[in-house]
């Protein structure tokens, strides 16, 4: 039987890379520029699944990403997550003084985690966006008196030097990716299942009465984001991840109840939730 083929925002050395790799060691990794491609890999059946980073606990959502899944058409389903430690590190070419540093390229996510620690290490550096904190290490690499933010295994891959190491401006820093594919996950026991919805923003308790309907059956809500429905003020896509399986009994009387109670609904998956395997 052929190893499975995962899709990934690239190049090697990207944290949502190590996610794959959490995910599935066996997998045969396929690196794509960005994360629609990724996506698009998986909807035409040249790779089997897709990994792509979902929320952080510095920094939250990964907004371009949850837009993703609200899209009208998009079509996969989470088939499972991973739960990633981050360390972001300071990089560069070698020889240079960071605290000289005229630009500091990376992800706009890890970026955004570093803040503070940056405007120390790095006062007079502008921050310039990045496909990927891999692809900021390439760049910064190119560009005389830039540095970058990312991992450090990324750095020896492209002979960069490492300057500081974690970097991130609160301890404990850790990224929640999911893996998305044309389905999603058996039933395990231990599981989870991600919706997004709107409500009627007309009716007065209308999100409360989605709330009630998961704490009536007992369903253990673990997550609630919000992103603008793009069409109108006011207007809000909700998603939220509760304990259980779509399968189980108490789970599919919520969704039943849901699909009455809002606008619209997508079950954008139950899956296993993700278990750490370190020591």
């Amino acid at each position: 039987m052929s190893a499975r083929r995962l899709a990934h925002l690239g190049p090697r050395g990207t944290y949502t890379e190590a996610a794959a790799i959490a995910h599935d060691r066996m997998a045969e990794l396929v690196a794509t520029q960005t994360v629609p491609e990724a996506l698009a890999a998986v909807e035409a059946g040249a790779v089997d699944a897709a990994v792509v980073a979902i929320e952080n606990s510095v920094e939250g959502g990964v907004t371009e990403n949850l837009d993703h899944l609200a899209q009208e058409d998009f079509s996969l389903a989470v088939c499972g997550e991973v739960v990633l430690s981050i360390r972001h590190a300071l990089v560069g070419a070698p020889g240079i003084d960071p605290a000289t540093a005229t630009s500091v390229h990376s992800h706009p996510q890890a970026l955004a985690q570093c803040r503070e620690r940056l405007r120390e290490l790095t006062p007079d550096a502008r921050p310039v966006a990045a496909l990927s904190t891999a692809a900021a290490i390439e760049a910064a690499m190119s560009e005389p008196g830039a540095v970058a933010v990312g991992s450090a295994a990324a750095a020896g891959l492209l002979n960069a030097t490492v300057y500081a190491d974690d970097i991130a401006d609160e301890p404990g820093n850790e990224t929640r990716f999911l893996v998305l594919a044309k389905a999603d996950g058996e039933a395990t026991g231990n599981d989870r299942t991600s919706i997004a919805f709107t409500t009627y923003h007309d009716r007065p308790g209308s999100l409360v009465d989605v709330l009630g309907s998961l704490s009536r059956r007992s369903l253990n809500m673990t997550r609630i984001e919000s992103r603008p429905t793009r069409r109108q003020l006011g207007t809000y896509i909700f998603f939220i991840d509760f304990e259980g399986h779509r399968s189980e009994p108490a789970v599919a009387d919520a969704l039943r109840a849901l699909e009455e109670g809002t606008l619209w609904l997508r079950v954008l998956g139950s899956y296993p939730r993700w278990e750490s395997t370190d020591a």
